[in-house]
């Protein structure tokens, strides 16, 4: 065979070791798991759970909402409703004072611009 060449001589030679990238995919990771455990076990000051609502009319919602919080922390709640086609209807921020006890349940009435078929909880966090 005239004319063929040895591959090394034309595109070089490896310069990392075979264990490089698996090295680098292994810290890599290592990382990501470590970061996800981090969030994962980070204490939540305020956590809220939407307990239930209740479509009243087509302009009202009320919504259940039940805050839990390991201190007496003052805790500022938005809940809102969805009309059928997953658009927003109504809006409502409320705060919550704080109080002794660990979990309570805070009835939140949201007025609507049409009828609603659900109530969302946004969020609930500790207010500033």
């Amino acid at each position: 065979m005239a004319g063929v060449t040895d591959l090394s001589s034309r595109y070089g030679t490896r310069t990392r070791p075979r264990w490089f990238w698996p090295a680098i995919a292994a810290i890599g990771i290592a990382i990501g798991i470590s970061f996800a455990a981090w969030v994962g076990f980070q204490d939540e000051p305020v956590k809220g759970r939407l307990w239930g609502y209740d479509v009243k009319s087509d302009h009202l919602v009320t919504l259940k909402v039940d805050v839990i919080r390991p201190d007496p922390l003052a805790v500022r709640c938005t809940v809102y409703a969805q009309a059928a086609d997953h658009s927003i209807v109504g809006e409502k921020t409320v705060d919550v004072s704080a109080g002794t006890a660990e979990k309570t349940r805070v009835t939140i009435d949201v007025q609507t611009e049409r009828r609603a078929v659900t109530g969302v909880l946004k969020t609930c966090e500790p207010r500033s």
